[in-house]
């Protein structure tokens, strides 16, 4: 093995969703250093990062020394105290500061580690107010097929497709219903939008109705779809769902755990559809990945009737976290990454949609620098690749062998999601080895 990191890796380290073979066979790179929007591994390879550290937290770029500085001067005034019983100052200024960001009611914020505990802090967030409001038996909660809320048990369990991680840990917390997706390019009730008149979103009463009304304690939902690849909704969707869920007293759980801070191109999501969450959760580019931070969000009427708030991670409400988020937010606002993000995701999406002259390339879609395209073997009749050909793993390769970081997302799609600070000329650049890409994989196929 050409690198002592990847054998030392095997050795000593559990890598995150990782197959071993991958590591043996050296398709995993050791990445050592970041500038800008390019990433570069230990034998020197430069990447342009398409998917903003691959996991999409990234929004400001590699080596803001910006947010180095916040954290070191926080730490060496005070590193760390309890979450329970005291206060930060960090925390209440970040907590202020996003309170004037927020869309729709929403006032009180939660800080945690990353999104997945924000998930399970919203589901904590809503029983607890459905209990204290006398409403006690509300437990279950309903989110969507082919929806990703984290791998926490609690928002494992609202992960609404089959995966190993679902399968091994099964069984996962009860109380959990799933409500069909609206992905109109594979509509599950074989409809086509706008004649369908939304019915993916009022199958949500029905299933409110099964499930007992004065059960469900609240339906979480993703502004933008992960699970599939960038799924933004139908216009309308949210209106209808936002209607149902007042119909029951169901809370509106808005998952902006990926979307927050700029990334489709408002500092929000939701104010794209006009949303008015009574729970928000959020992570990623609050920090842009300098340091681990997520939050959850609920309004005045929602946190006057928690009294105490039966709830406590170690790190919560961490300083030198904190004080990293206030750093990023104002990097973001200063550089005015949130129109950029709305200038070059128009741009971005128009050369991906250009990119579906590829015999394999079904679709392009997208909201701001959040994209996809969806990969199928057969375009006339949209049927996907098998998942034993495993065709995005090979164009993610590819991609990599033409100098970018993509990411296949579920079993049909390619994703792309670079930091906010993106030019046109790199978009170019990306856009070109992508192209290249799928010409080398469909050469493999035959095509």
């Amino acid at each position: 093995m050409a690198s002592k990191n990847l054998e030392d890796a095997l050795n000593y380290l559990f890598l995150h969703n990782t197959v071993k073979k991958d590591i043996q066979e050296g398709n995993v790179p050791v990445i050592v250093r970041g500038e800008g929007n390019y990433i570069y591994d230990e034998e020197g390879n430069r990447y342009l990062d398409l998917m903003a550290g691959n996991t999409r937290p990234n929004a400001i770029g590699y080596g803001r020394e910006e947010v180095a500085r916040a954290m070191y001067d926080q730490a060496m005034k005070m590193h760390y105290f309890t979450p329970a019983f005291f206060i930060t100052t960090p925390a209440v200024e970040l907590a202020k500061k996003l309170a004037s960001l927020y869309p729709g009611e929403l006032t009180t914020t939660c800080f945690v580690c990353d999104g997945s505990e924000a998930v399970e802090t919203a589901f904590k967030m809503a029983k607890q107010y459905h209990y204290l409001t006398n409403k006690q038996r509300r437990f279950k909660i309903i989110s969507r097929q082919n929806a990703y809320h984290g791998q926490t048990m609690g928002a494992l369990s609202a992960l609404g497709f089959l995966n190993p991680m679902r399968n091994v840990m099964a069984p996962l917390v009860p109380g959990h219903a799933f409500l069909i997706p609206p992905y109109c390019y594979r509509c599950p009730l074989n409809l086509t939008y706008p004649a369908c008149d939304l019915a993916c979103a009022d199958a949500l009463d029905s299933l409110i109705q099964f499930e007992g009304p004065d059960l469900v304690a609240a339906f979480i939902a993703e502004t933008v779809m992960q699970g599939v690849g960038a799924l933004p909704p139908p216009d309308g969707y949210f209106d209808r769902i936002r209607q149902i869920c007042d119909k029951y007293g169901v809370l509106l759980i808005i998952d902006e755990v990926i979307v927050g801070f700029g990334r489709t191109g408002k500092m929000f999501a939701s104010e794209h559809y006009n949303i008015k969450p009574d729970i928000l959760t959020m992570a990623k580019q609050l920090t842009s990945g300098y340091v681990p931070l997520g939050a959850t969000a609920t309004t005045r009427k929602i946190a006057d009737n928690i009294p105490t708030f039966l709830h406590l991670h170690t790190y919560g409400n961490h300083p030198v976290c904190c004080a990293a988020a206030l750093a990023n937010l104002e990097i973001i606002e200063k550089e005015k990454l949130v129109a950029n993000a709305a200038e070059m995701g128009k741009y971005f999406l128009e050369g991906l949609m250009d990119l579906t002259r590829h015999s394999t390339v079904g679709e392009a879609r997208g909201l701001g620098l959040w994209c996809a395209i969806e990969i199928v073997k057969d375009k006339k009749n949209r049927i996907p690749f098998p998942a034993k050909e495993n065709i995005l793993f090979h164009l993610a390769l590819a991609g990599r062998a033409h100098g970018v970081i993509i990411r296949g997302m579920g079993n049909n799609a390619l994703e792309f999601s670079p930091p906010l600070t993106i030019t046109r000329k790199e978009l170019d650049e990306g856009l070109k080895a992508i192209d290249q890409a799928l010409y080398d994989v469909e050469k493999k196929l035959g095509y």
